[in-house]
């Protein structure tokens, strides 16, 4: 079954190779998989490299850009779908829309922001996608370790995980993407 993928990830070209290898394995399997797959639209970073390998390899790609980044972050010329809109908010909200998962690769702010919105989207019973975050080499480890520090401090519910799946590599990731099946959680759960 074909799935609809928002992928959140670096728009840096100064990463490690290592991160864009990973990128491109990615998207070589959502491709294989015949994944859609919605990013930022940026020719920059991994955005980049899984637009272009996404395109090599026959499959769908769309990207979504706010208008004032245009020029900041180089959309990308070979994309054949590319919205532009007018806020940051309504690009998310445009990336998510109709998706069965959102997958966030290593990335840095930005990266971030998507994922805590989504994922506290998904908490509150109002993104029925699956959240993954493809945690290779140790990346989001920190933000593991943050989030358990929050369950203890009791700022954050003991069931956190409920909502989001950390992955380690490209097979488990597609293995829990090609499972994934649409649920909206109820909003008791995001209560500590």
């Amino acid at each position: 079954m074909d799935k609809r993928i928002c992928v959140y990830c670096s728009s840096s070209d100064i990463l490690e190779d290592k991160f864009k290898e990973v990128a491109c394995s990615f998207a070589e399997a959502a491709s294989y998989h015949n994944y859609t797959v919605v990013c930022g639209g940026s020719r920059k970073g991994l955005m980049g490299v899984i637009i272009d390998t996404v395109i090599n390899s026959g499959g769908v790609v769309e990207g979504v850009m706010p208008e004032f980044m245009k020029e900041l972050e180089f959309f990308h010329p070979d994309l054949a779908s590319i919205q532009f809109v007018h806020t940051m908010s309504e690009r998310k909200e445009r990336m998510r829309l109709d998706t069965d998962a959102v997958v966030a690769l290593p990335g840095g702010l930005g990266t971030l922001e998507e994922l805590i919105e989504t994922y506290t989207l998904k908490r509150l019973g109002l993104y029925p996608g699956e959240v993954f975050v493809l945690n290779v080499f140790g990346f989001f480890d920190p933000l593991i370790n943050l989030f358990e520090h929050f369950v203890d401090k009791r700022v954050l519910n003991s069931n956190w995980t409920k909502g989001i799946k950390f992955v380690d590599n490209i097979e488990k990731l597609i293995s829990e993407i090609e499972n994934c099946k649409q649920e909206y959680l109820s909003p008791i759960h995001y209560a500590p």
